[in-house]
């Protein structure tokens, strides 16, 4: 499994400052993901769903962000070992990890305090999860997202969740496939285009989808749909990554 973990307070400092300037509204289901999937005629091999809240105290000890973690790992019904929880602390950011890798899947759970840029000597407490996991069945990813935003939602206001399908076709595909899948993708949501970057090696198309609720809004346009498109040469393979609201790992 191709998967890139980034440290928490990275994913935090990153998701704050996206969230801070633009639009969000409340989760809603991730079935139109699997319907933009299945449109681009990719074989489906891995998802990932990232999702972050503020947590309802500023202050938290150790201990307390331990309590936290193990209270959502016992929640996702995820036993783990003693050795796999971790305690790090640089400067001002102190974060409690629990990390698991079994048979295919990449769990992350961080309870972290952080500075607080508004206030002198403040603090801001926030719970991420990141889960990844190589499938081929889209029910157990529906089903996962509506678990973890319950449980996010235990321990925060506003969680904000993302997820990202990945599939992959066979070689590399010829001048004009590309736009019809995407073409393919956005009719099967009933969604349009808004931006698109068209690189070498990949393209990545962003636009808005009346199917799902959640939504980014930048630069006065709403965006909830990611899709992305690249070639790898390693494996001779064409990879589709859906994402929405966006794409939160690397292409």
């Amino acid at each position: 499994m191709k998967t890139i973990f980034r440290l928490g307070i990275i994913i935090v400092c990153l998701l704050l400052v996206l969230f801070s300037t633009i639009g969000y509204a409340p989760a809603a289901s991730s079935e139109p993901l699997p319907a933009a999937m299945k449109a681009t005629g990719a074989q489906l091999e891995e998802y990932s769903i990232n999702a972050w809240v503020k947590l309802s105290e500023d202050h938290y000890s150790d201990e307390e962000l331990q309590k936290v973690v193990e209270q959502v790992m016992e929640q996702l019904a995820m036993d783990f070992k003693s050795d796999e929880m971790t305690h790090q602390q640089k400067n001002k950011n102190r974060i409690v990890k629990a990390e698991q890798i079994r048979s295919g899947d990449h769990l992350v759970v961080m309870a972290q305090v952080v500075p607080n840029p508004k206030i002198s000597a403040g603090e801001e407490a926030y719970l991420v999860i990141n889960m990844e996991s190589l499938t081929t069945e889209y029910t157990s990813i529906i089903l996962l997202q509506e678990k973890i935003n319950r449980i996010v939602k235990k321990f925060g206001d506003s969680p904000r969740i993302s997820t990202c399908l990945i599939g992959w076709l066979d070689g590399k595909l010829v001048d004009g496939e590309s736009e019809s899948m995407l073409k393919s993708a956005f009719l099967a949501i009933d969604g349009v285009i808004v931006d698109q970057l068209q690189q070498e090696q990949y393209v990545s198309v962003t636009g808005f989808s009346s199917a799902m609720q959640d939504y980014l809004q930048v630069g006065g346009k709403k965006i909830n749909i990611n899709i992305a498109i690249r070639y790898s040469q390693y494996d001779n393979r064409t990879y589709v990554i859906v994402g929405s609201p966006i794409i939160t790992r690397e292409y």
